[in-house]
Order: structure tokens, then C-alpha cells, then sequence
């Protein structure tokens, strides 16, 4: 006579082999699943330009970190996203300004001190007349925001920062502003305040 197995026992010993099989299938796709999101992480890294709009707003960056902000024109409410770097902030000569009509004279109880931002448009339209640099400030050591130096339509040769008319999608622009700083008193921060979140600009610390 055949010695056979149980019922129950081979049906038992079936169900096990097939956990065994589910358990090592499921092991294989979650270690495909992993190295597909390791991989992908490699190929697509997060920066900090990526981050929501006005995510920096109150923060003080450093020199050359780039952040998105919205940006928004005044009375027409034109509204746009930027990608906005402060690159550097560097000391000028009041020699310098008599390109845009300043006579050294006029500005001897400041130093001028020229700070370059770069702008790009990731928005989802283009900004007309947009005035980019118009946002841009730079507080002194002194806690007090300095004075831009006002031209009009002529610029310092040295720091040239005429706008665009047009800054279409995906456009990138480098615009340098002049400020006046007292004798004696050193630049801290450089700021960019616009959208709705203008009581909380981003900041930069104005040396590396």
C-alpha cells in the first residue's frame, strides 16, 4: 500500500510554498523599487531654486544661493516667478560715477558700493517693462537701507543695470544697482522684496 500524505498536510505545504515564492518576489520589486528611486534621485537633484515661491522670505542666504520669489508690479498687479541671485556686492569709486553725470563732489560724505543680482524668468508668461532691480536693497551695517543712486536713463559704465522691455519665459539677466553708503559704514545685506510677501524679504549677507 502507498504511504500518502495527508490532505490537510500537503494543502499546508502547499500554502508555504507559495508565501515562500510571494515573500522573495515581493523582496526583488521592493530592491527595483529602491534603485529605481535612488537612481532617478541621482539623475534629478533637488535644488534650492525648485523650493515653493517665497519659501526664503525673512531668511538671510549667501552670496550667490539663488531663491523663487513672485514677482509683482505695482499699480497693474503684473505678476510673474523669478529665480533671483544676489551675486556680489563690491566697492566702487565716486570717480566712477561721472559716467551718469554724478560729480564726486555731490556724494563725498558716502562710498558707492555696486551690487549685481541675476534674474530668470520661470513663470509661465512674459513680463513686460518688468523693472527687476527696482526690488533689490542693501542694508548697512548700521541697520539702515541705503540710498540707490538715481541716474535717470544714463548709467555708471562700472555697474550697468538697464532693465529690460521684455523678459520672456526662461530669459536670463545679470543687472547691477549702485548704492551710496555712509563714510566709515559697511554694506550687511543685500534684499529683494516683492510679491505678497514684501514685510519678509529674502536676504543675502553681503560679503562670502
Amino acid at each position: 500500500m502507498l504511504n500518502r500524505r495527508p490532505p490537510r498536510a500537503a494543502a499546508r505545504s502547499g500554502t508555504a510554498l507559495v508565501c515562500a515564492l510571494g515573500v522573495t518576489l515581493l523582496a526583488l520589486a521592493t530592491a527595483g523599487c529602491e534603485d529605481d528611486t535612488a537612481a532617478s534621485g541621482r539623475r534629478q537633484p533637488a535644488t534650492r531654486a525648485d523650493m515653493a515661491a517665497d519659501s526664503d522670505g525673512g531668511k538671510t542666504l549667501r552670496l550667490g544661493e539663488p531663491t523663487s520669489v513672485t514677482y509683482k508690479r505695482g499699480s497693474d498687479h503684473m505678476r510673474g516667478a523669478l529665480r533671483v541671485t544676489a551675486v556680489s556686492v563690491r566697492k566702487g569709486t565716486r570717480a566712477e560715477l561721472r559716467t551718469a553725470g554724478v560729480e564726486p563732489s555731490d556724494v563725498r560724505t558716502t562710498q558707492p558700493y555696486y551690487v549685481t543680482m541675476t534674474f530668470e524668468n520661470i513663470g509661465e508668461s512674459s513680463l513686460h517693462y518688468p523693472f527687476l532691480n527696482t526690488p533689490t536693497g542693501l542694508e548697512d551695517t548700521g541697520g539702515v537701507d541705503d540710498q540707490p543712486l538715481i541716474t535717470g536713463d544714463t548709467e555708471v559704465t562700472a555697474c550697468p543695470g538697464k532693465d529690460p522691455d521684455d523678459f520672456a519665459v526662461g530669459a536670463k539677466i545679470s543687472l547691477c544697482k549702485v548704492f551710496l553708503v555712509p563714510n566709515g559704514i559697511r554694506p550687511s545685506v543685500v534684499t529683494y522684496s516683492t510679491g505678497d510677501d514684501t514685510k519678509r524679504p529674502v536676504g543675502w549677507k553681503a560679503t562670502r
